[in-house]
């Protein structure tokens, strides 16, 4: 299908099928805010569209939407009528076959056609394969997550997802599966929940190390462990992802997340450990401050009825 596009004040307008978006987005079990936040509008932008009050919108909203969906650009494109209207005529007055194709007999051109085919076929699979293998080679990514070794049943303890690539300007889909039983407090950048267990941000590379995490808070019997699995999807040529490694499970012990032996004082390569894993994260200044201040301390009680820390002077 041919993009239609024409400009507004030198801004390259699209004509998008709001029907299709609104289509695309629940298959892919997507709310209109998160749709908004990857394309850096509002819900009610996302509204207009999908109820075509706004047909015609900006061509790199368009891009950025279609990235959103997975799709190519010409996927959400309103098919103008003129288009189908075309098919249906050339169909119509298409003549019968002859018996001649270019100056020889029907036989002989399909006998040409089918060795050209033969010759051809293998080639254009040659390209493709080759295509997919440049396009995955291309992309130089990777993602550690950071989790605390034990922490307390009901104490807040927070989780990072540290996304590296040399690729500028990539957007990546970061998908995190948190465990039964655990409770999100907030997500670092802020991002809608889709559900109690899938956490889902969009966000865009800029070359150097990203961090985005949450603050979670669980439940459980001591001694129980936590299994968490997340990937990036990332949309180059074709869809791509890669698996998030480094910590993947926390174990339930009477213990503040940063005391990584489990004796009650938070040593001076613990208060480093935790700076090194969170300090990135941003929105966490109260929770690192907790740290420190048992590190000054001699120590820390753990009360499982209140849920709450104690720091020894």
């Amino acid at each position: 299908m041919t993009e239609q596009s024409n400009t507004i004040s030198g801004v390259p307008m699209i004509r998008i099928d709001g029907a299709r978006v609104k289509r695309l987005r629940e298959e892919l079990g997507l709310t209109q805010l998160y749709l908004a936040t990857a394309v850096e509008v509002t819900t009610d932008t996302i509204s207009r569209w999908e109820n075509r009050h706004y047909p015609t919108i900006k061509r790199e909203n368009g891009l950025r939407l279609a990235e959103a969906l997975e799709v190519a650009l010409d996927e959400i494109l309103e098919k103008p009528a003129s288009e189908e209207e075309a098919t249906e005529d050339t169909s119509l007055s298409e003549s019968p076959p002859s018996s001649t194709r270019a100056g020889v007999s029907l036989k002989t051109y399909n006998r040409l056609l089918n060795t050209a085919l033969a010759v051809m076929i293998p080639v254009v699979i040659g390209l493709v394969i080759w295509n997919k293998t440049q396009t995955s080679s291309d992309i130089d990514l990777s993602a550690i997550r950071s989790l605390p070794t034990a922490c307390a049943a009901g104490l807040q303890f927070p989780v990072a997802i540290t996304v590296k690539s040399s690729n500028r300007d990539l957007p990546l889909l970061i998908r995190e599966t948190v465990p039964e039983g655990l409770e999100i407090i907030r997500t670092m950048p802020e991002v809608p929940v889709q559900n109690a267990r899938i956490l889902k941000w969009i966000r865009r590379e800029g070359g150097e190390q990203m961090v985005s995490g949450y603050l979670a808070r669980a439940a459980g019997a001591a001694g129980s462990v936590m299994e968490f699995s997340g990937d990036v999807a990332v949309r180059q040529g074709k869809k791509q992802e890669f698996p998030v490694s480094g910590d993947a499970s926390l174990r339930l012990a009477p213990v503040h997340w940063a005391d990584i032996d489990g004796d009650y004082i938070i040593s001076d390569d613990e208060v480093l450990e935790a700076y090194d894993k969170f300090g990135k994260l941003s929105g966490l200044a109260r929770e690192l401050d907790q740290v420190e201040e048992i590190w000054m301390g001699s120590g820390y009680r753990w009360d499982a009825q209140t849920k709450t820390i104690t720091i020894l002077p």
